[in-house]
């Protein structure tokens, strides 16, 4: 057993450094930075923040209780597929790591998998140098270092699902390795088969660089003279039959994944794409160089900058001197120079740049493929290294004028994220690793050692600069919102057990729901359907590509969609003057919740995100409460289902009229004429001016300021005659920037990113009451154009919802992709509306017999139903899973067949691995 550790340690302890020197390096930066569980920073920044903690909450979620939220999930906005967003976020299978971690322990377990995957990708490049380039030594834990902890990896960690990417590619690598020299497909195959599952979108960049790599390393083949120029040929081309039949098997095997995830991409992220290409330049190609330079990164470079190249000094001065090493054929030379040239010119052109990100010009990190740029680079400097005897005087003196004109240019350009103490670090480094390399030839024992101890130092000194540039959420902060949202969701879910949705006044992210598990409509992720986003955008909602907020939702949009819960922050607005501290005493539900026991524990810094301002709660039934937070219940919160009038099957979206949308929905719903209001245009009684001129039109006005470096503002006053709800219509053209808002003299808060006309909840239960909403100007004018106020008529409304109620279906059983009830359904009804949208993975059955489902508003499901009382049965099957499935079995057991022909075929063609 001694003797079998002492083995394993003489021939593999290069790997060891490989992974252990990247985790080490990284767990000591992080320390440095304090970051969780060292310290109160985390990682959870931007869209780590904001949308992987919530779907890795998610994951557990569906592993320990509810497998089915697998492929449907009502955490997902009103509902959505979730394979999709599996395979772009989830499907890792590095993630089986939160398993092992308890749901407080989130920023724990990132912190924890960052290192390990970045670890990894050491690991993993110095197993294809070792096993397909004869790689050993420090020199292969050297190269191993500069890939694990480029420039790349150091700057998209937060992105952690990309890393699996730069796990397997040098694992494809030396698959092909093996193809080319051996005719051995089974690890090429498989490793293109893990990447395209782990992540489809860095899968596919990898799969675009594959082509370019097979036909660099098939014409660097080297073939014994003896083999005549027709058997070269046939050779080339056997090797290209193999490359593309186990490329196909290799996305054949991933076909279970791939075919579901394709077709929810037409209608999520590929929806998005509109094929124009732009063929100027990003920047003028020197600026490239700027990213060779230590620590050339700040936190401006995340939404647009240049793409990130830095591997280190021993590996951009060895595979410069690739070109000039006469160790390879000068065909293969020449075929580098052609595909550095193309990424090059990728990393610029804007149409090339898009091709490598699927036709979708990227929002925030630029030139995501650069890795595959790195890969190449570092890999034929480890091949060039290897095959050095050392630099000749022409290489040493391009080397060092090389250096000197990258640092000079770099000077020059004055880039806000390099300062003269990073270019001093960058050449003194570089110009070390040249001497060292002028003297390998005299083959001193310590000479690999010293390379590999600079490389070290160098690529630590990089990282900690990158790192050091981002700005960390406190960890205490996060856990202190995850114990609010928790301890509000599970007194709800504990007494009732119905299907409902509820949403808040506050976030933290627009995936709350994922990290509590509970239905509700705010949402972000990369693979949204558009159409959700359309609707909601068209009924006055803050959305974008990619997201909505729950920010603006009027009495009927609340009773649409069935939220039956509100949780908002303590505020004095939403209660009523004749209520005191205490909850009303008639309320059933919650009643074992102790109001006057603060729920969570205090801590004066923290506060809750809010993200609007609702006074329609004041009309809710608030039923518990906590320290920091009150729970409304929703008496006109509909059923997930409800018998409609066939009339709703025709009302088509209206862009820019939500006021008119929500109304002829209600119309449409109980079958009613358009020539019934829901919302009644009201004028204000009152407009004060402060050091402003207006020119107004019809629902149009501009403000001027009369004196520029004075405040101004313009208040609007009226005064309800009832208790009605009240709202005002707001243009997108006036955000944070533009204007801060006050609602009786408090800060009226609104969503701040938005871009459709806005519906804003002015009053409830406010008859008599003075509401002034003011208008703060921020810049020399401010324009208001569809500024309209309305008051929603209470009677209208409670009687449209006291008959849809009539019809609304009981559930008796629901699933993330089951649902059955009872409804019955009235004489005026023949549709079933529900809330949910529409997809063809959804089969209706009424009393056991299949119906065709059909559109509602252009997103939502419907059923066809007669008048009468029904048993409604939904389930929910993926779209192209159950056919995807068949292909990876038919994809493996070809696979499988092919693996055993070939290991019949003694043939072994032998080219550089050999060498």
């Amino acid at each position: 057993m001694q003797k079998t550790i002492k083995a394993f340690f003489y021939n593999y302890w290069p790997l060891l450094l490989a992974f252990f020197v990247p985790f080490l390096t990284m767990s000591l930066i992080y320390i440095i930075q304090g970051v969780y569980p060292f310290g109160n920073s985390s990682l959870m920044t931007v869209d780590l923040g904001q949308q992987y903690v919530d779907f890795y909450a998610y994951y557990r979620q569906t592993f320990f209780e509810d497998p089915s939220s697998f492929f449907y999930s009502f955490s997902k906005a009103i509902g959505g597929d979730m394979v999709g967003l599996w395979a772009y976020y989830l499907t890792s299978p590095f993630n089986v790591v939160f398993l092992f971690f308890p749901h407080h322990q989130l920023p724990f377990a990132i912190t924890f998998l960052t290192v390990l995957k970045i670890s990894l990708t050491g690991l993993s490049f110095g197993w294809l140098l070792k096993k397909g380039f004869n790689g050993d030594g420090f020199s292969l834990a050297a190269f191993s270092i500069s890939y694990a902890l480029m420039g790349y990896t150091i700057v998209n960690q937060l992105n952690i699902m990309w890393l699996d990417g730069l796990i397997f590619l040098p694992l494809i690598a030396l698959g092909i390795e093996r193809l080319l020299n051996q005719h051995k497909g089974l690890t090429y195959s498989i490793f293109l088969a893990l990447t395209l599952f782990a992540n489809y979108y860095i899968g596919y960049m990898i799969c675009l660089f594959l082509v370019g790599y097979f036909l660099f390393r098939l014409i660097g083949m080297t073939y014994p003279s003896t083999l005549t120029l027709k058997d070269k040929i046939k050779a080339n081309l056997h090797s290209l039959f193999l490359f593309a039949w186990h490329s196909l098997l290799g996305a054949g095997l991933a076909a279970g994944l791939l075919l579901p995830t394709f077709y929810s991409l037409l209608g999520s992220k590929a929806s998005y794409t509109k094929l124009a290409f732009d063929w100027e330049l990003a920047y003028p190609f020197h600026e490239m160089l700027s990213k060779l330079v230590i620590g050339a990164f700040n936190f401006d470079q995340m939404p647009s900058g240049y793409p990130n190249l830095f591997i280190g000094s021993l590996a951009i001065v060895s595979f410069g001197c690739y070109f000039s090493n006469r160790a390879f054929p000068l065909r293969e030379r020449i075929t580098a120079v052609a595909l550095m040239s193309l990424y090059v010119v990728s990393m610029n052109l804007k149409a090339f740049n898009m091709v490598w990100h699927a036709m979708q010009y990227p929002i925030w990190y630029p030139y995501r493929f650069s890795f595959v740029v790195c890969f190449f680079m570092i890999l034929n400097g480890f091949r060039s290294f290897m095959n050095m005897k050392g630099l000749k005087p022409l290489e040493t003196f391009f080397s060092v004028s090389l250096t000197a004109v990258v640092c000079l240019s770099v000077y020059q350009g004055n880039f806000d994220f390099v300062y003269p103490e990073q270019l001093v670090l960058t050449i003194l480094f570089a110009l070390l690793i040249i001497f060292m390399l002028i003297i390998k030839p005299q083959r001193y024992r310590w000479l690999p050692l010293v390379l590999f101890l600079i490389t070290t130092v160098e690529m630590g000194i990089n990282a900690q600069i990158d790192l050091s540039r981002l700005s960390y959420v406190k960890q205490d902060s996060f856990s202190m919102y995850q114990n609010i949202l928790d301890t509000d969701i599970s007194a709800i879910q504990k007494e009732d057990n119905d299907f409902y949705r509820i949403e808040k006044t506050f976030l933290r992210s627009k995936n709350d729901s994922f990290q509590a598990d509970y239905p509700s409509i705010s949402h972000f992720s990369s693979t949204f359907e558009k159409e959700i986003p359309q609707l909601f955008g068209d009924l006055g909602f803050p959305v974008g590509d990619g997201f909505i907020v729950y920010a603006n939702g009027t009495v009927f949009t609340d009773a649409l969609f069935g939220i039956k819960y509100y949780i908002s922050e303590q505020n004095a607005l939403y209660r009523l003057p004749e209520q005191e501290d205490e909850l009303l005493k008639d309320v059933s539900l919650l009643k074992t919740i102790d109001a006057k026991e603060p729920a969570h524990p205090a801590n004066t810094e923290f506060q809750l995100s809010l993200m609007q301002t609702k006074p329609d709660l004041r009309s809710y039934q608030p039923i518990a409460e906590t320290n920091r937070t009150v729970l409304y219940q929703n008496p006109n919160a509909l059923p997930i289902m409800f018998g409609s009038n066939q009339a709703i099957l025709d009302v088509p979206l209206i862009a820019g009229q939500p006021i008119q949308l929500q109304e002829n929905i209600l119309n449409a719903l109980v079958g009613l004429p358009e020539t019934n209001h829901l919302f009644v245009p009201t004028d204000f009684t009152s407009t004060v001016y402060q050091n402003v001129t207006g020119v107004s039109s019809t629902h149009n006005n501009t403000y001027t300021k009369q004196i520029a470096n004075q405040d101004a503002a313009v208040s609007f006053q009226f005064t309800p005659e009832t208790n009605d709800a009240y709202y005002l219509t707001l243009s997108p053209n006036v955000k944070d920037e533009d204007a801060s808002i006050y609602l009786n003299g408090v800060p009226f808060t609104q969503y701040p990113t938005y871009r459709d006309l806005l519906v804003l909840n002015l009053a409830n239960l406010n008859k008599e009451d003075t509401i002034t909403i003011k208008f703060n100007l921020k810049k020399s004018s401010l324009k208001l154009d569809h500024f309209q106020l309305y008051r929603l008529d209470q009677t209208v409304f409670s009687d449209a919802i006291d008959h849809l109620q009539q019809g609304g279906m009981t559930v008796s059983e629901h699933s993330s992709t089951h649902f059955k009830g009872e409804v019955t359904i009235q004489d005026d009804q023949q549709v079933l509306f529900t809330s949910i949208p529409y997809s063809k993975g959804w089969n209706a059955q009424i009393d056991g017999i299949p119906v065709k489902t059909e559109k509602a508003l252009d997103s939502l499901l419907a059923v066809p139903i007669t008048p009468g009382k029904h048993t409604v049965t939904l389930d929910y099957r993926t779209p192209l899973f159950k056919e995807g499935v068949i292909v990876s079995v038919i994809s493996a057991l070809f696979l499988l067949l092919t693996h055993l022909i070939s290991r019949k075929s003694t043939t072994t063609l032998k080219g550089d691995l050999y060498e």
